[in-house]
């Protein structure tokens, strides 16, 4: 078993494609060199009026909205979600994340160790 508090982990840039992203953050509480076989669970958190881009890859992932709203789009589709909202994407689907608001956003992203 581990158990981690959040506040003991660093806040970590997310970077995308050789860029951190600006005004976004990470910190990884359950990864693979913990003993976690099969996923992985992430803290992210965006300023206002930031901004994940557009990418896509080939697992799923799952992200439940700790506090803050956002939008997210995934292929064509675009939408608005708020606090103890949890959305599913699929694999190899285009998908960005914009905090319009002038509110923290927060939330925790599942991945699959692949």
């Amino acid at each position: 078993m581990k158990i981690v508090n959040l506040e003991s982990l660093q806040n970590q840039p997310v970077e995308f494609n050789g860029k951190i992203v600006s005004g976004v953050s990470i910190r990884w509480l359950i990864k693979k060199e913990d003993g976690a076989p099969n996923f992985a669970m992430r803290y992210f958190e965006m300023q206002p009026h930031t901004e994940i881009p557009a990418h896509f890859h080939p697992w799923e992932h799952e992200i439940f909205i700790l506090d803050g709203e956002c939008e997210i789009t995934a292929g064509n589709i675009t939408k608005h979600v708020s606090k103890n909202s949890a959305v599913f994407i699929e694999p190899n689907i285009e998908h960005s994340y914009k905090n319009n608001s002038d509110k923290l956003l927060k939330f925790l992203c599942i991945i699959p160790h692949t």
